[in-house]
């Protein structure tokens, strides 16, 4: 087993690193969680905080739609 550092990375560890499937399901539940952590830093009434408001429903009912 050879470990030599490439780029501060170990080869070793970044060999053994499996590339990982992500469905359209598990991309749009990250961008809700996204939303909804900046929903809670914005202020609702600035238009970009009414903005990230109106897309919460939206791309819920949208992770709703396809995991039915």
């Amino acid at each position: 087993m050879t470990t030599s550092n490439m780029h501060g990375f170990y080869t070793n560890v970044v060999d053994a690193i499996e590339p990982r499937q992500y469905t359209a399901t598990n991309y749009l539940k990250n961008q809700l969680i996204f939303l909804k952590r900046l929903s809670n830093e914005l202020d609702s009434e600035t238009k970009a905080g009414a903005m990230v408001d109106m897309q919460i429903p939206n791309l819920e009912m949208v992770i709703e739609e396809l995991s039915v």
